[in-house]
């Protein structure tokens, strides 16, 4: 789930980078689908079926903007939560392939993090593999799909899926909840033409 993705992130743009709340840079969004609804809309899952993220090949993601020297200390927070148990994605019920592992580099596996990442993933049992596009769920297939972020841009998603609560957690409470609204007045935070609370 991207909630609880989002709110891991917050944690370590707070601890490794020192970022205070109008400096955090991680939100929900979608990503790695080679279609893209009308007016270039990419939407979570609603009642008028508009731009449906799944349905356009979209995974859901969270987007961050890093130093490229950290970008391997993100992806190390990123394995870390996955379950030590099955080596897999903690939340049973994500599955498919809006769920998949996926990560987007600008340049793809031609970042120069790109070794860092792939060793980082190697320790954590997976291995990359360069995404497509509109790419099959990676459950139980320990590989995680990199994406050049040029060909596969991630698209904010909408107000509502912003520092919300997950269903894996207790509550974050309302001050990590109001985060929302301040990306939203000072302009990090965009309100998207799709279905939304605002």
């Amino acid at each position: 789930c991207f909630w609880h993705l989002q709110h891991e992130f917050i944690g370590a743009e707070r601890a490794l980078l020192q970022r205070d709340d109008a400096a955090l840079t991680a939100l929900t969004g979608y990503a790695g689908g080679r279609k893209m609804g009308d007016k270039g809309r990419v939407c979570y899952q609603n009642y008028y079926n508009t731009a449906d993220y799944g349905k356009l090949g979209h995974g859901e993601v969270v987007g961050l903007r890093l130093p490229p020297d950290r970008i391997a200390d993100f992806t190390q927070v990123y394995f870390d939560l996955y379950s030590k148990e099955t080596g897999e994605r903690v939340d049973p019920g994500d599955r498919g392939a809006e769920y998949r592992a996926l990560l987007g580099l600008p340049g793809g596996a031609s970042h120069p993090a790109y070794l860092a990442v792939e060793a980082v993933a190697r320790a954590a049992g997976k291995k990359l593999v360069a995404g497509r596009g509109s790419d099959p769920d990676t459950f139980e297939k320990g590989i995680v799909y990199v994406y050049d972020t040029a060909r596969f841009p991630f698209r904010q998603g909408e107000v509502y899926h912003q520092f919300h609560d997950d269903f894996q957690s207790p509550a974050y409470g309302k001050a990590y909840n109001d985060l929302a609204d301040m990306a939203l007045e000072d302009g990090r935070l965009k309100i998207t033409e799709c279905p939304d609370r605002v």
